[in-house]
């Protein structure tokens, strides 16, 4: 409790709703620009960003290119803005550009911070007023680019670009979009060998969960995909935004498992998530694939809803095609439906699941 007072003595301190914000002493608070660079943030946190409404306070080039036009927001579940409060590090000025870098954190009753994240933001002026700019936008300038088909492809100096596979992933999508009847949307492509990196570039200095191996990871955010390890060639989240946006009503485990099904996951394909979910299994027999929906990660490189998604998917496709497939992404968000919708498909009742699913992880573990 000491612990909190005295930060509360230290920084200034102005309550917005639920969300705080308070400033580093070192804060730059007499200059009339830094002083509109604040009041312009605190007007921002205040506006309740988490609501994605046009907002006076963005820039209008970002609010009319980008529907969820700050990128920072949903980052974080449910939101960044979700009241944790909001320490204002440092605002540094770089020519026309000031960046606010801000610490979203609280103090436990211990007396020990939890920090969500560390973050940044840009402001500079539009049309004679300082209006915010997400970090990503500033920072990707200084990464090369490559336009191949659709694809902007984003990346480090360091990464030899691989114009084969940004055209196999264009041939991808040509046939995907094709078979599911939709129209192809242009995307941004981010790729870095650790995905930290790409967190830098959209302006998170930490996160929580931050650290451990470095393994592949991938993104898909609206018509961005960030991917770490995997190249120009990581087809599950090319799904993801190609696919999600014309086929809303479908269960979370629809649209895992069928980008699984088509691209992998975690740089590793469908079968090979099936061969070890099938050895983890033959071990453990009481794990009741029945209620699969309350499954979660198998472990840190294999979850149930990419394997056991991806399964499903593969057997009503080989069953009825693309045609089936498109009726099972229409089936609806909720777990009864999603059952519902197995049992339509594939004649199999939820209490007959387990023995079904382990008969087919079994057999296609054994497939060449």
């Amino acid at each position: 409790m000491k612990f909190v007072l005295i930060i509360l003595i230290l920084f200034t301190n102005i309550e917005i709703y639920c969300q705080k914000i308070t400033y580093n002493h070192g804060v730059n608070s007499k200059s009339s620009d830094y002083k509109q660079v604040m009041r312009l943030f605190e007007s921002y946190l205040k506006s309740n960003p988490h609501n994605k409404r046009i907002n006076r306070f963005w820039n209008s080039v970002e609010q009319r290119d980008h529907e969820n036009f700050d990128f920072l927001e949903s980052e974080f579940l449910p939101s960044l803005y979700s009241g944790f409060p909001a320490h204002v590090l440092s605002i540094k000025s770089n020519k026309s550009n000031y960046e606010i870098k801000v610490q979203f954190s609280y103090c436990k009753e211990d007396g020990t911070p939890y920090v969500l994240a560390i973050v940044n933001y840009y402001a500079k002026k539009e049309n004679g007023s300082f209006k915010l700019y997400n970090a990503l936008t500033i920072n990707k300038k200084e990464w090369n680019c490559t336009t191949v088909g659709i694809i902007d492809f984003y990346y480090p100096n360091y990464h030899k670009f691989n114009i084969e596979k940004a055209r196999k992933t264009n041939e991808f999508i040509n046939k995907l979009c094709k078979d599911l009847i939709v129209k192809s949307i242009p995307f941004e492509y981010y790729v870095a060998n650790d995905y930290d990196e790409i967190q830098k570039l959209k302006g998170i200095d930490y996160y929580m969960g931050m650290g451990g191996d470095t393994t592949p990871k991938g993104k898909a955010a609206d018509d961005k995909i960030y991917c770490a390890g995997l190249g120009e060639y990581y087809l599950h989240e090319v799904f993801h935004v190609q696919i999600d946006k014309y086929y809303p009503n479908k269960h979370f485990w629809v649209s895992e498992g069928i980008a699984t099904f088509l691209g992998g996951s975690r740089g590793e394909t469908l079968k090979w998530h099936v061969k070890r979910t099938n050895d983890y299994l033959l071990k453990h027999p009481e794990v009741d694939l029945s209620n699969m929906l309350t499954l979660s990660n198998l472990d840190f490189k294999t979850a149930y809803h990419y394997v056991l998604g991806g399964i499903i998917a593969k057997k009503i496709y080989e069953k009825g095609g693309w045609k089936l497939i498109i009726a099972f992404m229409s089936s609806g968000k909720t777990d009864q439906e999603y059952y519902i919708a197995i049992e339509k498909y594939l004649g199999i009742k939820k209490e007959g699941l387990n023995l079904y699913l382990r008969e087919q992880l079994n057999i296609e573990s054994k497939k060449l």
